[in-house]
């Protein structure tokens, strides 16, 4: 049976199954990885500051310096993580969640400042080149050394996939970048064996170089964050979904989404029919928070806008709706004309004036008559016909009609 040593530490720190979105089991998971980090770290730095004194390769001593700040980053990850699981107090109603990307940040800078004095150190020892004793026993060691940083790397990517940490994320890449510039050591120990001393501070300025890319390219990341990054396609479609589940809504939009590690501050604008009641849009925009909320640990806030169609007015549409309205001869005038099309379907209504002394049961006849001449040029829309009497105080129509 293979031996899977992540999962073993995951159970010994009672991490199994554990709920990743409470705020306590998150921490617990950032400080199992800052502390194996840092034991870890610590041991590699020992043992490549020995072999760096042995060889007087700067190299090694810039790898060895690298690995030490991956200890004092790993007690930065477990500093962050103690305090982002703070809950959320008076000056900070959202929670201490975006410590995590400070941290990150912290990281960063870190990385940024070792990869700059190291390239200054390599740049002089590429000027005035130092001899470097390297052998084979060195270059063991710091292949086994590439083996625990890049198991280290991948335990952390792990972990920050979880519970979805730009900290581990960051702390990750930090060991990898680690692993990476101990192969370059290796290719400067090398070179020292056959007398090309001059590639120990040259790989040694790549190992720099590297450490500096890598440092600006988290610093990015953790910038962005913090300042406020939209929200991916897949929430924004997750919480439209959730949205649109409930009965009584009719759209989604403007959607927004201020992170805050685990705890999400959401805002949304949910379309309602307009002749719905106040306290109906009401019940459905407490629905579509508690929904959200059960799905997101967030806090949503709904904002109720009304269903707006789509007016398809066109001289065509006009010119027709005209010409079949002036075929009755009884209709003395028409206005209120809405031509409408939305998600519930296509409409048509419009208000027809006629005699103040026609007779109900003639009025049905003609409005039956003109919603049969009107559904041969409007096919499925639904019509609408709104009868009112002239008033005889006019000449033509009291009525303030406006011809469509």
């Amino acid at each position: 049976m293979k031996f899977d040593l992540e999962k073993f530490l995951i159970k010994k720190a009672k991490l199994k199954n554990a709920d990743i979105n409470d705020t306590e089991v998150r921490a617990r998971f950032g400080c199992l990885e800052g502390w194996i980090s840092l034991s870890v770290n610590l041991l590699l730095f020992i043992v490549k500051m020995i072999l760096g004194g042995m060889t007087a390769s700067i190299s090694i001593i810039a790898d060895a310096v690298h690995t030490v700040s991956d200890v004092a980053t790993s007690a930065v990850v477990i500093w962050g993580f103690k305090v982002a699981k703070k809950p959320a107090d008076a000056e900070h109603p959202f929670g201490h969640g975006r410590m995590e990307n400070i941290t990150a940040l912290i990281i960063a800078v870190l990385l940024c400042v070792i990869g700059i004095e190291i390239l200054q150190t390599s740049l002089m020892r590429i000027a005035q080149p130092r001899e470097v004793k390297g052998n084979l026993l060195v270059i063991i060691v710091l292949m086994v050394s590439i083996v625990i940083k890049e198991w280290l790397a991948r335990f952390s990517f792990s972990l920050a996939k979880k519970i979805k940490s730009s900290t581990l994320f960051a702390d990750a890449w930090h060991h990898r970048s680690d692993a990476i510039s101990t192969v370059l050591v290796i290719g400067a120990m090398i070179g020292s064996m056959y007398g090309i001393f001059q590639l120990d501070a040259l790989f040694g300025a790549f190992v720099a170089l590297y450490i500096i890319y890598t440092g600006v390219k988290l610093i990015k990341e953790a910038t962005v964050d913090l300042l406020g990054r939209a929200a991916d396609k897949k929430m924004q479609d997750d919480i439209k979904h959730i949205a649109r589940s409930v009965e009584g809504v009719e759209g989604v939009h403007d959607v927004v989404v201020h992170d805050y590690g685990n705890f999400k501050a959401i805002s949304l604008h949910v379309e309602v029919e307009a002749m719905l009641d106040s306290l109906s849009a009401h019940k459905i925009a407490t629905s579509v928070e508690v929904q959200i909320a059960r799905a997101i640990k967030s806090s949503p806030i709904v904002h109720i806008d009304l269903k707006k169609g789509h007016r398809k007015k066109s001289s065509r549409n006009s010119k027709l709706l005209e010409n079949v309205v002036r075929r009755i001869p009884q209709i003395i005038n028409f206005h209120g004309v809405e031509i409408l099309s939305n998600e519930s379907g296509d409409f048509l209504t419009l208000h027809i004036v006629l005699s103040k002394s026609m007779t109900i049961e003639d009025s049905h006849a003609l409005v039956h008559n003109l919603q049969g001449l009107l559904s041969e040029h409007f096919e499925n829309y639904k019509i609408n016909i709104h009868v009112e009497p002239c008033d005889s105080r006019c000449k033509i129509c009291a009525q303030p009609c406006k011809q469509y």
